[in-house]
């Protein structure tokens, strides 16, 4: 019987979650000095990752076996940063997850690091609306706040207006994983299709309703047999432009927007987008993150396709990246 755990993603997750701990690093090891140093993951699950994977087989003259592995989330690498941050907030709603994630910072009892229990929406714009982090002059220890924001969430979740209080501080460097699956899933091809908990999903997704009158062809058919104009309209938008749409909507809120890391899933590319987002103001800053990014993404980039291509059963593919910030 397999073991309980908290199972999701797969070859992909542990590439994004190691470009994510390289720019922690990076983060940390730039200005851990200067700033007090927040890592805030509203979506954390349990801190972990359980897979079901194969073992043995003909290249390693082995019986084949499946085998339980658990593998560190976002939340356990976070805590195993070295610089660290000074200050962990994770926050998901289920109680299993909550639990969890209790036990994994009760093991760093010397890092302030806590748990909240809450909506992820709610989380990010309780947090960032206080004055901690709106008043220029906030400051811990003659120190001002500096965040790294890890948004992961497994759907369409995060609200406009949960990036919008994120943009206003001007204080956090954010890691948004884009779902471009789900949100090509909520635009149908047939216009008729397009129903109101769709709409209300892409208007919290692009923070504007103009994506539908870009999307969709302005189109009239004829009924003849009813002598009606009836609503023919097709989805015209390709996914690449679905997802540059997204993009020119995340710069229009922040003054940084990376190019996406593309993480392939079975060899589908595209599957989600990994961005870092930065309003922060200070030219010198904006050229830091900027290169700590690009970085990251330039790494990690290569890694997805040969991961894909792996997943895909290319047996020519063998990168295995090993982060170092």
């Amino acid at each position: 019987m397999a073991t309980e755990g908290h199972r999701f993603g797969g070859d992909w997750t542990e590439l994004k979650l190691q470009a994510i701990s390289a720019y922690c690093q990076f983060f940390t090891g730039a200005i851990r000095a200067k700033f007090d140093l927040w890592y805030i993951d509203p979506f954390a699950g349990t801190g972990e990752r359980t897979a079901t994977e194969q073992s043995g087989g003909l290249f390693e003259n082995l019986p084949i076996s499946t085998v339980e592995r658990q593998y560190p989330g976002s939340a356990a690498k976070a805590l195993a940063i070295q610089p660290s941050f000074h200050h962990f907030r994770f926050g998901d709603t289920k109680p299993k997850h909550i639990a969890a994630l209790e036990n994994l910072v009760a093991l760093y009892p010397q890092l302030d690091a806590k748990v909240i229990r809450k909506d992820a929406n709610e989380f990010i714009q309780d947090v960032f609306g206080h004055p901690f982090w709106t008043s220029p002059d906030r400051r811990r220890g003659g120190r001002a706040p500096r965040a790294l924001v890890f948004l992961d969430p497994y759907g369409l979740e995060v609200k406009w207006q949960t990036l919008k209080a994120l943009a206003a501080c001007e204080k956090a460097d954010v890691w948004f994983l884009a779902n471009l699956k789900a949100a090509v899933q909520q635009t149908p091809h047939d216009h008729r299709k397009l129903d109101a908990d769709k709409r209300r999903a892409l208007g919290e997704y692009f923070g504007t309703p103009d994506w539908e009158d870009l999307f969709y062809a302005p189109e009239k058919t004829h009924d003849g047999l009813l002598g009606m104009m009836s609503d023919g309209r097709q989805r015209a938008a390709t996914k690449t432009e679905i997802a540059r749409f997204h993009r020119q909507c995340l710069q229009g809120l922040f003054r940084y927007v990376s190019e996406p890391l593309p993480l392939q899933v079975g060899g589908i590319e595209d599957y989600f987008l990994l961005y870092c987002l930065s309003n922060n103001p200070d030219p010198k800053a904006q050229a830091l993150i900027h290169k700590g990014a690009d970085w990251v993404i330039k790494k990690y980039k290569q890694a997805s396709g040969q991961r894909s291509a792996r997943a895909a059963g290319d047996p020519s593919s063998s990168y295995s990246p090993r982060p170092t910030a």
